[in-house]
């Protein structure tokens, strides 16, 4: 079976019992989706600054994209940085390097030379892909630092125009044919069983930790949470949130909407009054926020100017949710329901049900969207703590990979 350095196995025990219950399907993220992409090739995928772009137009512009990567050099278990805005170029990079069988790793707008660094050196990143600028921000400067400074890094990908020597316009290469034909795709083998992208810990204890997510994991992780978050081929995501963060990415977030044939409407603005507009304009069924943006929406006196009916779920996440704000965000908004997700990036995902009684819905994060997940909550000594008492949580399930001793990891894991 390949490897890959650093990452360890799923225990093979472990990884029967998930394909027995099929939570494991054993396809690829390129395989999910070619296939997507073909069943609702004339729905509207993305919706960016008023574009509708389809589902074939996704799959056109990520093969191409794929193509174009290809002729360059990056190949299977390559590793590249990923630090893009909410913009379609994201998600056209996200597909390609599925196609490719290399690995994106999911870093945030916000993150600067430390975080970058940290990632580049980790991985041995052979690719960074930035925009341009951030407010006063210039990550052109940023990425030129890290050429000088780690020897694996080939390209730099920007999304926008780049006069700088072997730098990469996105843009260019999504207007041009790479000259390859696209059989050289389907000769690529990708391994289900291994990384199809690294997401980061939430670097409360230092510098973010790469977190190998599988394509087995990772497709299963959509799955499970798009089966309780009342998705139709009609609805409509707000991913105002960093698509690179697992929440808007997967939980069910992007993938999960593409699963259904649903749109995601790409904001790169988080000024409420821009949301207000592309809700009532867009027809949103679902957003899903941290709490300190959905107070902000619920403060701002515009928000009664206008028609948000359309809105069924609210998701919120990142945080506790007090319970107050979200019976007033049901009063405001009468047509939606606020479902709070209490999630890691590692894997473990837990929701309030959208039918669950006022009194859960309420006062808690709720319950595993898998019933492979394990948890436990013990002391200092490894025993289960009694009700209500508080403990350091331990967890596993088909949405991670346990060590190779098969044990639940905790939240002091490290990466």
């Amino acid at each position: 079976m390949t490897t890959l350095d650093g990452v360890t196995p799923c225990p093979p025990e472990f990884a029967a019992r998930y394909r027995a219950l099929g939570f494991w399907e054993d396809r690829s993220m390129a395989q999910f989706f070619d296939e997507d992409c073909e069943r609702y090739a004339d729905r509207t995928a993305l919706v960016t600054n008023g574009e509708q772009i389809t589902y074939r137009q996704l799959a056109t512009r990520a093969e191409r994209l794929a193509l174009h990567l290809l002729k360059l050099g990056l190949r299977p278990l390559d590793r590249l940085v990923m630090q893009l805005p909410n913009i379609p170029e994201f998600v056209y990079l996200y597909v390609a390097l599925q196609k490719v069988g290399a690995i994106p790793v999911m870093a945030l707008a916000a993150q600067r030379y430390t975080e970058i660094r940290h990632f580049v050196a980790r991985s041995e990143a052979v690719g960074y892909a930035i925009s341009e600028r951030l407010g006063d921000f210039s990550f052109p400067e940023l990425a030129a630092r890290m050429q000088r400074e780690q020897d694996s890094l080939r390209w730099v990908f920007v999304a926008g125009q780049t006069d700088q020597p072997g730098w990469v316009s996105l843009p260019a290469l999504l207007q041009t044919e790479s000259g390859l034909p696209r059989e050289r795709l389907s000769e690529i083998e990708i391994d289900p069983a291994l990384p199809a992208l690294f997401q980061l810990s939430g670097g409360t204890t230092g510098v973010p930790k790469l977190i190998p997510r599988s394509h087995n994991d990772y497709l299963y992780n959509s799955k499970a949470a798009a089966a309780i978050n009342d998705i139709h081929a009609n609805d409509a995501l707000l991913a105002v949130l960093p698509l690179s963060h697992n929440f808007p990415l997967a939980c069910p977030g992007l993938q999960g909407f593409l699963m259904h044939g649903a749109r995601t409407v790409l904001s790169t603005s988080s000024r409420t009054g821009d949301l207000l507009k592309l809700i009532e304009r867009e027809r949103i069924t679902h957003a899903e926020l941290v709490p300190t943006l959905l107070i902000r929406l619920l403060n701002d006196p515009a928000l009664k100017e206008y028609d948000l009916s359309s809105l069924r779920v609210i998701n919120s996440g990142g945080q506790k949710l007090q319970s107050e704000v979200k019976r007033r965000a049901e009063a405001v908004i009468p047509t939606c329901k606020v479902q709070e997700v209490f999630g890691m990036a590692e894997g473990l995902l837990c929701y309030v049900r959208l039918d669950d009684p006022d009194e859960v819905r309420y006062e808690t994060a709720g319950r595993p969207v898998s019933p492979s997940d394990e948890l436990r909550l013990v002391d200092e000594q490894g025993n289960d703590v009694p009700e209500g008492e508080i403990g350091e949580l331990h967890r596993g399930g088909a949405q991670e990979r346990p060590d190779q001793s098969g044990r639940r990891k905790d939240q002091r894991r490290r990466g």
